[in-house]
């Protein structure tokens, strides 16, 4: 437990430090008033959240990505009180990408942003609907992000997209519906498009490396190329701590990107097993013994689109079960509560595994799974018969192999 006691005197409390890692070393927290712990020294930093009307009760969560491609860990939990919240630290040597997200009282998400977790005020609001919420402040912050989100180009795109969004939403289903989607996605591209080519040019310059390092985590440079300018940053600079879990990331992005390239159509699949909620292990071999098709699905509970293809995968089920068609499922969880509950709040009934190793699993490894959703459809063999397929794909392809 860490015991915490208000910034002046009065009634104290404790909290739980289940959790909540302290990124191996000690951090100083105010929260709305409340101090807790008081250990190293270090820059300060304080994060000040107004989202007005837009959110007015709930919890602000601070993460940041761990050396484990796809896991992160929550730093900081603070409460949103009439839209408003505050949290501050010292921040040393680790310097680095965060991700903040709002949530209302049930628990929901009502948006997240990523920033640079640096000395100084950083200010967190809530844009709108389409641009969810916004980071101000800080100098790295400016360096990295304010570049591309300010520019007149972005921002009209960003208006551009907002109002293909909102004529979307009041449309039937039909041909005017499909051609907004079109255009909606074409801008959304051309705005990552902008982003990216700011962060890649910042990532590739040489006149600050701290710049160009949370450039790189920001995703400006991937793969063998950031390897690469990695390599020249640490032997020019000093660099925070963050870069060892970044570096481990990408290359496991690496290798995972070099597996894909053999999981194909016509290829078959290693045998594997794991442990389900019920704390027995499921072989893969099994379920395809026992089935002429089975849908290999890699998920987590983090993931919205994997979750909103549940209803898709019970339809299959429940049409195609009798017929040979099985799924067996790889959570990419890193917690058991989380891949637990959501398992429960799906109501998840086919074979669901997980060994809370995330993206650094020899599992999703093995079938280069570089994001989630993805599956692979597999003959009793173990032979890919087809990878990704979805929605009415899903089912169009099952009625081909099983009869309609």
């Amino acid at each position: 437990m860490i015991t915490a006691r208000p910034a002046k005197s009065g009634r104290a409390f404790s909290f739980p430090t289940t959790g909540v890692p302290m990124l191996g070393r000690q951090l100083v927290f105010f929260v709305t008033g409340v101090v807790i712990s008081t250990c190293a020294a270090g820059a300060e930093f304080r994060i000040v959240g107004d989202f007005g009307d837009a959110i007015q009760e709930g919890e602000a969560v601070l993460t940041r990505s761990t050396a484990v491609l796809g896991s992160s860990t929550e730093v900081a939990r603070v409460p949103i009180v009439d839209g408003r919240f505050v949290l501050a630290g010292d921040v040393t040597d680790d310097m680095g990408r965060v991700s903040l997200s709002a949530r209302d009282p049930d628990g929901n998400a009502k948006g997240s942003v990523q920033f640079i977790l640096e000395p100084g005020e950083i200010r967190i609001g809530y844009g709108s609907r389409v641009a969810g919420l916004t980071v101000d402040g800080g100098h790295y912050n400016q360096r990295v992000i304010d570049v591309w989100r300010n520019t007149e180009e972005y921002r009209n795109l960003l208006d551009d997209y907002g109002e293909v969004m909102a004529a979307k939403a009041d449309l039937e289903e039909g041909p005017e519906k499909d051609a907004l989607t079109e255009e909606a996605i074409r801008i959304y591209n051309q705005l990552n498009g902008i982003r990216r080519d700011a962060l890649r040019a910042i990532a590739e310059s040489d006149d600050d490396p701290l710049a160009s390092l949370f450039a790189i985590e920001m995703g400006g440079l991937g793969g063998t190329a950031a390897l690469n300018r990695l390599d020249q940053l640490q032997a020019s600079a000093d660099l925070p701590t963050t870069v060892d879990a970044l570096r481990s990331r990408t290359e496991t992005g690496i290798r995972m990107s070099e597996t894909a390239k053999t999981i194909e159509v016509g290829v078959k699949v290693k045998d594997f097993s794991a442990v389900g909620l019920d704390g027995e292990r499921y072989r893969l071999g099994n379920t395809l013994a026992e089935n002429d098709v089975v849908l290999i699905e890699f998920w987590a509970s983090w993931c919205g689109p994997c979750r909103a293809e549940v209803p898709t995968l019970k339809a299959a089920l429940e049409q195609y079960d009798d017929r040979g068609f099985g799924i067996y499922a790889f959570s990419l969880d890193d917690n058991r509560e989380d891949w637990e509950d959501a398992s429960v709040e799906d109501g998840i009934s086919w074979v669901n595994t997980c060994d809370f190793q995330a993206y650094d699993s020899p599992i999703p490894a093995q079938f280069g799974v570089l994001a989630i959703p993805m599956n692979v459809l597999v003959d009793t063999e173990g032979v890919i018969l087809a990878k990704n397929v979805r929605g009415e794909g899903l089912l169009e392809k099952l009625a081909e192999l099983l009869g309609a």
